[in-house]
């Protein structure tokens, strides 16, 4: 993952326990032209109990009344303001200010539902407790606790949920690399840990959270998963993961990181492991490939939604992914 300037490669996760009282969370929000949306964003995030100790807002160079909104909220939040960057950008510039020892996301479009915080604050101070670990490393501390969510339209009603299961015996760190489930709005880190592998990559910004996520994972670090709706994830039509194209292009980026980070760390080995997620790619970059067949050979809006869930099936890999990976195999072959 290429870091911002300064950033270091990951240490191995600490033993050192938890503060006694529970840690501290500065949560950060990039925002660009959603002011529609950014009060119940913000004010869901003001109401947690207990309060974060920051709430910092990135705007990225909004042009539609959102400066004048968030600043109205005085110092209830931290306002950062930027030229358009993308997310990836918009979340480092807020991590460089954090204080909390730990940091939550959120986009302005989305809310965060009464207790959020203070689930993964108790899932933090549990740590090796927890029963629902979803990884096989019970022997490090718990860095990234995620959960579910539910997907709410533009007008804020619920229409659908989205639950995870952990497969019984399962590396977790073998599932997100072959299709990540985790939603970026339910995260929540040790800044140290985020910090420590650079941050979020600006190249990518479309698939900056995924990628993230895959060098802690390589790196031994724990993540839990909570099976509760902490989140509403808003669809309305022009989110930044509806640029297909885009956003599978920035996957490829993360992807080939992540392997060569899996591969580094051990977390994957030669030979049977490689023909494992080359096998994962192969069947996502046919399904990307069958979208985009099915824009080139039958237009129309009636195959949209078909395209869509072709793609989005197989947005986690490419024929760059895949052409790495045989590169790195015939690599081990001649040593």
């Amino acid at each position: 993952m290429a870091a911002p300037a300064g950033g270091a490669e990951a240490a191995a996760p600490s033993r050192a326990p938890f503060h006694a009282q529970a840690p501290t969370v500065s949560v950060i929000i990039p925002s660009y032209n959603h002011a529609r949306y950014l009060q119940e964003c913000i004010d869901s995030v003001l109401q947690q109990i207990p309060a974060p100790l920051q709430v910092i807002v990135v705007d990225d160079g909004s042009s539609d009344g959102s400066v004048a909104l968030l600043q109205a909220y005085g110092s209830r939040i931290t306002l950062l303001q930027q030229q358009r960057g993308r997310q990836a950008r918009a979340r480092n510039a807020g991590l460089a200010v954090a204080q909390g020892e730990l940091v939550a996301f959120l986009d302005s479009d989305d809310r965060y539902r009464p207790g959020r915080l203070a689930a993964a604050v108790a899932a933090f101070q549990a740590d090796n407790q927890i029963d629902n670990q979803t990884d096989n490393q019970a022997d490090h501390p718990t860095t990234l606790v995620w959960s579910d969510f539910c997907t709410i339209n533009a007008e804020g009603q619920p229409v659908g949920g989205h639950r995870w299961q952990a497969a019984a015996g399962a590396d977790f760190r073998r599932t997100l690399i072959a299709g990540n489930p985790i939603c970026n709005a339910t995260v929540t880190v040790k800044r140290a840990a985020l910090q420590a592998i650079g941050g979020f990559d600006e190249r990518i910004p479309r698939a900056c959270d995924g990628a993230a996520w895959y060098q802690l994972a390589a790196h031994g670090h724990r993540f839990v998963h909570l099976p509760a709706d902490l989140v509403d994830y808003r669809l309305h039509g022009s989110n930044d993961s509806q640029a297909f194209a885009a956003m599978a292009r920035d996957r490829d980026v993360a992807l080939q990181s992540a392997a060569q980070a899996y591969l580094k760390n051990g977390v994957l080995s030669m030979p049977a492991d490689l023909a494992w997620l080359r096998a994962v790619l192969v069947r996502q970059f046919s399904f990307r490939a069958a979208a985009w067949v099915q824009r080139q050979r039958a237009p129309g809006r009636w195959m949209q939604p078909l395209a869509w869930a072709c793609e989005a099936l197989g947005s986690d890999a490419g024929l760059r992914g895949f052409a790495f990976l045989k590169f790195m195999k015939s690599v081990k072959e001649k040593l």
